[in-house]
């Protein structure tokens, strides 16, 4: 008995010593793939991050011993992720770039970094939208949008991204989403004192207005033309040729008050020589004629006597006014 008993404590012993040799391997290769890793950080992040990845799951595996090399590759991966997709983002990748900034994200949420998770939530839209402009540019403005949708449901007040979904809209003969999106692009650029988009998508919607009213004069819609008018003041920097198509419209309504507003407005913004405001001034005599109001109406006519009014303008001088 006491034979058997030195035999079972000598294999006790042999086992002890060889489990704490493995244990004491395990811990020494789990600190060289971390310090592998780490000289790799600088020269090769992706190549660290694998590495990395590596070292963590050899911590874990042997347990409380690896905690300090758990730690200090969970604070470490986010960060490297986030560098590795910056670097590609740098070289134009901008597609792979985006995939690695979202697993960055995913890391940095799973290992409670969340500074870098704010980066990566606050780049990402960024790189929809640019790849949302890239389809843009190919003409492709279904996959455009698609991305551009991504973009703002990511960042709700991104403006530039509206201003681009509206011209993509535009494109596509989609005026009222056109004009909704160009609305959330003036909103969210206001608030956020992008005072450049802002302005940009005013003067598409204005100048859209003032096509769309042009069409409904030569349709003989005024009123429809009026409505769109008044609306594209809303829209932009103020244009002559807002006031100019206003006072035709209202003329035709036999509206002369008005028209006589419209057009003297239309002048005192029309920066251009005596040619360029001939039609205003032919377009205030015929609101003076029909409102009964002669002698202004002659002083109009005169002022219009300039290109391609000066044969209207004569008829209306000496024909039917008979002007002094």
């Amino acid at each position: 008995m006491k034979k058997t008993g030195l035999k079972i404590l000598g294999l006790f012993l042999l086992l002890t010593l060889i489990t704490g040799t493995l244990y004491s391997q395990t811990i020494d290769d789990v600190v060289n793939t971390y310090n592998k890793g780490a000289e790799l950080a600088n020269s090769d992040v992706k190549a660290a991050i694998n590495i990395f990845y590596e070292a963590h799951n050899m911590a874990v595996a042997i347990g409380e011993e690896g905690n300090d090399i758990k730690n200090l590759t969970e604070t470490q991966l986010p960060q490297l992720q986030y560098k590795y997709a910056t670097e590609l983002y740098k070289a134009k990748n901008t597609k792979e770039a985006l995939e690695n900034y979202e697993k960055a994200k995913e890391i940095a949420e799973t290992f409670g970094d969340e500074k870098t998770k704010t980066k990566a939530e606050k780049i990402i839209p960024k790189l929809y939208f640019s790849i949302g402009n890239s389809y843009y540019k190919s003409k492709d403005y279904e996959n455009a949008l698609s991305n551009f949708d991504i973009a703002t449901d990511l960042n709700p007040a991104y403006a530039k991204v509206y201003l681009s979904k509206g011209l993509a809209y535009k494109k596509q003969n989609k005026m009222d989403a056109m004009m909704e999106a160009m609305d959330q692009a003036i909103k969210y650029g206001k608030e956020t004192n992008d005072e450049k988009t802002v302005n940009t998508a005013g003067k598409v919607v204005r100048d859209y207005l003032l096509v769309t009213a042009n069409k409904s004069i030569q349709a003989e819609s005024y009123q429809e033309a009026i409505d769109l008018l008044n609306k594209a003041t809303g829209y932009g920097s103020e244009r002559a040729q807002t006031y100019y198509l206003m006072a035709v419209a209202n003329n035709k309504l036999s509206e002369w008050t008005t028209a006589i507003e419209s057009a003297n407005k239309g002048l005192e913004i029309e920066n251009d020589d005596n040619e360029a405001k001939a039609k205003f001034y032919f377009e205030l005599g015929n609101a003076y004629l029909g409102n009964g109001q002669n002698d202004e109406a002659c002083a109009a006519y005169k002022n219009s006597v300039f290109g391609n009014y000066v044969e209207p303008a004569n008829y209306q001088i000496n024909t039917v006014l008979k002007c002094n």
